[in-house]
Protein backbone atom coordinates (compact mmCIF):
# COMPACT_ATOMS: atom_id res chain seq x y z
CA UNK A 1 0.00 0.00 0.00
CA UNK A 2 2.89 2.33 0.82
CA UNK A 3 4.29 1.53 -2.53
CA UNK A 4 1.24 2.46 -4.53
CA UNK A 5 0.64 5.71 -2.41
CA UNK A 6 4.83 6.64 -3.14
CA UNK A 7 4.08 5.43 -6.76
CA UNK A 8 1.10 7.88 -7.40
CA UNK A 9 2.60 10.48 -5.45
CA UNK A 10 5.63 10.76 -7.74
CA UNK A 11 3.22 10.13 -10.53
CA UNK A 12 1.43 13.47 -9.44
CA UNK A 13 4.92 15.60 -8.80
CA UNK A 14 5.30 14.52 -12.76
CA UNK A 15 2.27 15.36 -14.24
CA UNK A 16 2.22 18.52 -12.45
CA UNK A 17 6.01 19.71 -12.99
CA UNK A 18 5.33 19.12 -17.06
CA UNK A 19 1.57 20.38 -17.15
CA UNK A 20 3.39 23.83 -15.11
CA UNK A 21 6.39 24.30 -18.12
CA UNK A 22 6.14 27.25 -19.59
CA UNK A 23 7.60 27.53 -23.52
CA UNK A 24 9.19 31.02 -23.45
CA UNK A 25 10.96 32.82 -26.22
CA UNK A 26 13.83 35.47 -25.50
CA UNK A 27 14.12 38.49 -28.35
CA UNK A 28 17.38 40.61 -27.88
CA UNK A 29 15.95 44.26 -28.43
CA UNK A 30 17.41 47.97 -28.69
CA UNK A 31 15.76 49.25 -24.95
CA UNK A 32 15.15 52.95 -26.15
CA UNK A 33 13.14 51.97 -29.26
CA UNK A 34 10.06 49.79 -30.17
CA UNK A 35 10.34 46.14 -29.09
CA UNK A 36 9.91 45.46 -32.55
CA UNK A 37 13.20 47.13 -33.04
CA UNK A 38 15.08 43.53 -32.62
CA UNK A 39 18.74 42.62 -32.75
CA UNK A 40 20.77 39.23 -33.49
CA UNK A 41 20.31 37.34 -30.00
CA UNK A 42 23.59 35.52 -31.66
CA UNK A 43 25.44 38.27 -31.13
CA UNK A 44 24.86 38.47 -26.98
CA UNK A 45 26.09 35.17 -25.68
CA UNK A 46 23.45 33.81 -24.08
CA UNK A 47 23.08 31.63 -21.42
CA UNK A 48 20.27 30.38 -18.72
CA UNK A 49 21.49 29.69 -15.63
CA UNK A 50 17.95 28.71 -14.52
CA UNK A 51 17.21 24.82 -14.99
CA UNK A 52 15.44 25.00 -18.45
CA UNK A 53 15.64 22.80 -21.83
CA UNK A 54 15.75 24.26 -24.93
CA UNK A 55 13.31 23.80 -27.61
CA UNK A 56 14.64 25.84 -30.81
CA UNK A 57 17.28 28.42 -32.23
CA UNK A 58 16.35 28.97 -35.20
CA UNK A 59 16.41 31.90 -37.86
CA UNK A 60 13.17 33.76 -37.94
CA UNK A 61 13.72 37.18 -40.91
CA UNK A 62 17.06 37.72 -40.05
CA UNK A 63 17.03 37.33 -36.46
CA UNK A 64 17.47 34.57 -34.39
CA UNK A 65 14.84 33.09 -32.21
CA UNK A 66 15.66 31.32 -29.22
CA UNK A 67 12.86 29.33 -27.53
CA UNK A 68 13.17 27.08 -23.67
CA UNK A 69 11.15 25.55 -21.74
CA UNK A 70 11.03 25.68 -17.79
CA UNK A 71 9.02 24.99 -14.69
CA UNK A 72 10.77 27.60 -12.66
CA UNK A 73 9.12 30.66 -11.28
CA UNK A 74 12.36 32.91 -12.08
CA UNK A 75 14.53 32.44 -14.85
CA UNK A 76 19.10 34.19 -14.40
CA UNK A 77 19.97 34.96 -17.96
CA UNK A 78 23.85 35.90 -18.21
CA UNK A 79 24.52 38.25 -21.70
CA UNK A 80 26.95 40.83 -23.03
CA UNK A 81 25.44 43.99 -24.19
CA UNK A 82 26.51 45.91 -27.30
CA UNK A 83 29.23 47.63 -25.23
CA UNK A 84 30.95 44.18 -24.36
CA UNK A 85 29.61 44.15 -21.15
CA UNK A 86 28.31 41.18 -18.93
CA UNK A 87 24.94 41.71 -17.98
CA UNK A 88 23.28 39.55 -14.96
CA UNK A 89 19.67 39.65 -15.02
CA UNK A 90 16.26 37.87 -13.65
CA UNK A 91 12.73 37.23 -14.83
CA UNK A 92 9.72 36.12 -13.08
CA UNK A 93 8.04 33.96 -14.82
CA UNK A 94 4.05 33.43 -14.48
CA UNK A 95 1.70 30.90 -16.72
CA UNK A 96 1.37 34.02 -19.01
CA UNK A 97 5.08 34.50 -19.62
CA UNK A 98 5.66 34.02 -23.29
CA UNK A 99 8.36 36.61 -23.97
CA UNK A 100 11.72 37.42 -22.56
CA UNK A 101 13.00 40.82 -23.53
CA UNK A 102 16.84 41.62 -23.52
CA UNK A 103 17.93 44.88 -23.40
CA UNK A 104 21.11 45.18 -25.77
CA UNK A 105 21.94 48.57 -25.14
CA UNK A 106 21.84 48.18 -21.24
CA UNK A 107 24.76 49.95 -20.04
CA UNK A 108 26.50 48.41 -16.87
CA UNK A 109 27.55 51.57 -14.87
CA UNK A 110 31.48 51.46 -13.96
CA UNK A 111 33.69 54.18 -11.76
CA UNK A 112 35.86 56.08 -13.86
CA UNK A 113 36.13 59.82 -13.75
CA UNK A 114 34.80 61.34 -16.86
CA UNK A 115 36.53 64.27 -18.40
CA UNK A 116 33.78 66.11 -18.32
CA UNK A 117 33.26 65.79 -14.42
CA UNK A 118 37.02 66.89 -14.06
CA UNK A 119 36.21 69.90 -16.56
CA UNK A 120 33.42 70.79 -14.10
CA UNK A 121 35.64 70.34 -11.24
CA UNK A 122 38.48 71.84 -12.39
CA UNK A 123 37.16 74.62 -14.51
CA UNK A 124 39.03 73.05 -17.69
CA UNK A 125 37.45 72.66 -20.85
CA UNK A 126 35.92 69.50 -22.54
CA UNK A 127 35.37 69.00 -26.02
CA UNK A 128 34.13 66.64 -28.38
CA UNK A 129 34.73 66.86 -31.87
CA UNK A 130 33.23 64.11 -34.56
CA UNK A 131 32.48 62.97 -37.79
CA UNK A 132 30.24 60.50 -40.12
CA UNK A 133 30.22 58.96 -43.57
CA UNK A 134 30.06 62.98 -45.35
CA UNK A 135 32.07 65.62 -45.20
CA UNK A 136 31.22 67.66 -41.87
CA UNK A 137 32.56 68.43 -38.60
CA UNK A 138 30.42 68.65 -35.52
CA UNK A 139 32.29 70.15 -32.28
CA UNK A 140 30.58 70.77 -28.83
CA UNK A 141 32.37 72.30 -26.20
CA UNK A 142 31.87 72.40 -22.41
CA UNK A 143 33.20 76.18 -20.41
CA UNK A 144 32.66 75.81 -17.10
CA UNK A 145 32.02 78.75 -15.48
CA UNK A 146 31.22 80.19 -11.12
CA UNK A 147 27.53 80.15 -11.68
CA UNK A 148 26.81 78.19 -15.01
CA UNK A 149 27.85 75.94 -17.11
CA UNK A 150 28.04 76.83 -20.77
CA UNK A 151 27.54 74.25 -23.60
CA UNK A 152 28.95 75.67 -27.24
CA UNK A 153 28.13 73.92 -30.42
CA UNK A 154 29.04 73.88 -33.97
CA UNK A 155 28.26 72.18 -37.42
CA UNK A 156 30.11 72.55 -41.04
CA UNK A 157 28.69 70.32 -43.58
CA UNK A 158 31.32 70.61 -46.61
CA UNK A 159 29.60 70.05 -50.32
CA UNK A 160 32.13 68.54 -52.49
CA UNK A 161 30.17 69.32 -55.58
CA UNK A 162 30.01 73.02 -54.86
CA UNK A 163 32.55 73.35 -52.42
CA UNK A 164 29.84 75.57 -50.49
CA UNK A 165 30.23 75.09 -46.77
CA UNK A 166 26.74 75.76 -44.17
CA UNK A 167 28.14 76.52 -40.71
CA UNK A 168 25.79 76.68 -37.60
CA UNK A 169 27.05 77.71 -34.29
CA UNK A 170 24.87 77.89 -30.83
CA UNK A 171 26.07 78.53 -27.11
CA UNK A 172 23.45 78.01 -24.79
CA UNK A 173 23.62 77.16 -20.41
CA UNK A 174 23.06 73.64 -19.31
CA UNK A 175 21.12 72.56 -16.92
CA UNK A 176 21.79 69.75 -14.01
CA UNK A 177 19.93 67.12 -16.00
CA UNK A 178 21.92 67.89 -19.13
CA UNK A 179 24.81 67.31 -17.49
CA UNK A 180 24.41 63.98 -16.14
CA UNK A 181 23.19 62.78 -19.41
CA UNK A 182 26.21 64.19 -20.78
CA UNK A 183 28.29 62.46 -18.48
CA UNK A 184 26.40 58.96 -19.08
CA UNK A 185 27.06 59.60 -22.83
CA UNK A 186 30.47 60.06 -22.12
CA UNK A 187 30.97 56.62 -20.03
CA UNK A 188 29.19 54.80 -23.20
CA UNK A 189 31.56 57.02 -25.60
CA UNK A 190 34.54 55.23 -23.71
CA UNK A 191 33.23 51.47 -24.18
CA UNK A 192 32.56 51.85 -28.08
CA UNK A 193 36.09 50.44 -29.16
CA UNK A 194 35.17 47.41 -26.81
CA UNK A 195 32.02 47.21 -28.39
CA UNK A 196 30.63 44.65 -31.05
CA UNK A 197 31.09 45.49 -34.68
CA UNK A 198 27.31 46.20 -36.16
CA UNK A 199 27.43 49.62 -38.24
CA UNK A 200 29.69 50.76 -41.15
CA UNK A 201 30.33 52.95 -41.90
CA UNK A 202 31.61 54.03 -38.74
CA UNK A 203 31.84 57.21 -36.57
CA UNK A 204 35.13 58.97 -34.92
CA UNK A 205 35.17 61.06 -31.81
CA UNK A 206 37.79 62.81 -30.25
CA UNK A 207 37.07 63.88 -26.72
CA UNK A 208 39.87 66.90 -25.34
CA UNK A 209 40.17 68.07 -21.96
CA UNK A 210 43.08 70.11 -21.97
CA UNK A 211 46.09 68.57 -23.36
CA UNK A 212 44.86 64.80 -23.28
CA UNK A 213 43.07 63.36 -26.24
CA UNK A 214 40.76 60.23 -26.33
CA UNK A 215 39.96 58.46 -29.59
CA UNK A 216 37.08 56.31 -30.25
CA UNK A 217 35.31 54.99 -33.32
CA UNK A 218 31.35 53.52 -33.12
CA UNK A 219 30.86 50.58 -34.96
CA UNK A 220 28.44 49.39 -32.10
CA UNK A 221 25.17 51.70 -31.50
CA UNK A 222 24.86 53.03 -35.19
CA UNK A 223 24.73 57.02 -34.02
CA UNK A 224 22.56 55.96 -31.85
CA UNK A 225 24.22 57.27 -28.24
CA UNK A 226 24.78 60.66 -30.66
CA UNK A 227 20.74 60.48 -30.78
CA UNK A 228 20.60 59.63 -27.16
CA UNK A 229 22.51 61.94 -25.85
CA UNK A 230 23.18 64.85 -27.80
CA UNK A 231 20.48 65.32 -30.61
CA UNK A 232 17.92 66.26 -28.88
CA UNK A 233 19.72 68.79 -26.59
CA UNK A 234 21.19 70.18 -29.43
CA UNK A 235 18.03 70.49 -31.45
CA UNK A 236 15.97 72.25 -28.58
CA UNK A 237 18.36 74.84 -27.96
CA UNK A 238 18.91 75.79 -32.31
Amino acid sequence: MREIQLTTLLLLICINSMLCQNTIELIAYDCNRERTSNSDISEIKLKILSEHQVISQSTKSKYDIFTFETSKNEIKIEYYNVYNQKIDTSFIITPKTQKLFLCVEKMKDYHVKTFLETSLSENKKWKLEWSGSIKSKTTIEIIPRKKKTLFKYSHVDEYRESGKKIKKENIIELSENDINKLIVFEKKLRLLNEGLSRCGPEIYYKLTLNNEKLVFKDKTTCFKIYKDYLKELIEKNN
